[in-house]
Parts: C-alpha cells; sequence; structure tokens
C-alpha cells in the first residue's frame, strides 16, 4: 500500500481531497495480522471509495446517490471501464481483473466483515493474516493502476499560449519560504500544493517574493 499512498501524496496539490483515503491506507495496514478482516473490509472500502472519486471527475459524471447504490464489482468496473476511456494504456484484460477481485473482495466482506454486518462471537469464519496480506496486495495493486492512469490524464487547464509556465524546482528558495510560513502534517509540502492546484496564485506570490528580494538587495548595497 506505501506506493498508493505515495501517488496520492505526491498528486495531493492537484486532488487534496484524495488525502481522505490516507488514514484508511494506514488502518489496512495496521490491522494485517491483529484484524485480518478489518483489513479486508477496509480494502474493500478502499476499492469502492476511490472508484466513485475517479467516476465523479471523469467526463459524464454519475450522481453520488446513483453511485451509492452500487456495489463493489460494478464501481470498479464502472470506473476501469471510464478510465479506459480516457487512458489508452487500461487494457480490456485489466478491466476484467479488476472487476473479478472487486466482486471476491465484496464477498469476503460481505462472509466475514467484522464491522458492517456486527458478526457475532465466536465467528463461523474468519480470514487469517494471509489472505488478509493476498488482499492488501491485490488492492493495492489494482488502486496504483487505477489512480496512475487517472493522475496521467492532462489537466484542462493549461499555461496561456505564449506564456511559457514556471518550473517550481527552479524556486527553491521562494518555496522553503512558503513552506516556512504554512508548515502543513505529513510529507505534503504547502508550495507544491499552492503550485499545482493554483498555479496563478503561485505565480503571483512569486513575483512579489522576487520584488522584495531586489528591495532587499539594493539596501544592502
Amino acid at each position: 500500500m506505501d506506493t498508493v499512498k505515495e501517488i496520492i501524496e505526491h498528486q495531493i496539490g492537484r486532488f487534496p481531497e484524495f488525502a481522505y483515503y490516507l488514514p484508511l491506507i494506514e488502518k489496512a495496514k495496521a490491522d494485517l495480522v491483529e484484524h485480518p478482516d478489518i483489513c479486508i473490509e477496509t480494502c474493500k472500502s478502499l476499492l469502492e471509495g476511490i472508484s466513485k472519486s475517479i467516476i465523479e471527475k471523469l467526463p459524464n459524471p454519475h450522481a453520488r446517490p446513483d453511485l451509492d447504490k452500487l456495489e463493489v464489482g460494478p464501481l470498479v468496473k464502472l470506473a476501469v471501464t471510464q478510465l479506459k476511456v480516457n487512458n489508452d494504456i487500461v487494457e480490456d484484460d485489466f478491466l476484467k481483473r479488476c472487476s473479478s477481485l472487486a466482486y471476491a473482495m465484496g464477498a469476503l466482506r460481505n462472509a466475514r466483515g467484522d464491522i458492517s454486518h456486527g458478526k457475532g462471537a465466536p465467528k463461523l469464519h474468519q480470514s487469517d493474516d494471509k489472505l488478509s496480506s493476498l488482499s492488501l496486495k491485490m488492492t493495492a495493486s489494482v488502486l496504483f493502476y487505477m489512480l496512475d492512469a487517472f493522475f496521467s490524464i492532462p489537466d484542462p487547464e493549461v499555461a496561456p499560449v505564449g506564456e511559457e509556465r514556471i518550473e517550481y524546482e527552479d524556486n527553491p528558495d521562494f518555496n522553503q519560504s512558503l513552506d516556512d510560513e504554512n508548515p502543513l502534517d505529513g510529507r505534503v509540502l504547502y508550495s507544491r500544493a499552492l503550485y499545482d492546484q493554483y498555479y496563478e496564485d503561485y505565480t503571483i506570490q512569486l513575483s512579489d517574493y522576487q520584488y522584495e528580494q531586489e528591495l532587499q538587495g539594493e539596501l544592502e548595497e
């Protein structure tokens, strides 16, 4: 799941709402051994939630109430199908395998889930950490493939024609000053988020910063 976490964190500036899934990723990992059925249920929730988020952000999105009526299998199939329309790297075979995994996860959760169905104790069927580990790895593979395909779709907003886009890496001192003034928890950098999500605001603040630096330089001479 670390690769899924990393790709979400890297794109948090463009899609900050995906940060919602980071605690769920940590929960799935934490419950791997001690609570394997809860780990499996969390994996299923991640497949459902991220599929919904992807569907809602692609062209011709479905309404949330309609998505909430779908089980995890149809949700994942719909998300991957729409990704295939918008990204030619998604293959038909992958679509089928994603759907099969999602249906299997849904069946496991319904049979052995601890949370949603309030299973009595002792449970008649309980998963072990080998099954939860397999579920975690397979879920991670599917989610990474889906997110990588989704994040690779170009943004509709591009720099104006004739205007060269400022490179984030070209302004390390400015970026550091933004991060020092606006510290964020975790590995997310304020400067990176501002650049990715509000590019125009980033350029305005950069211009102000450069002007202040020029004034300071003149005063010191």
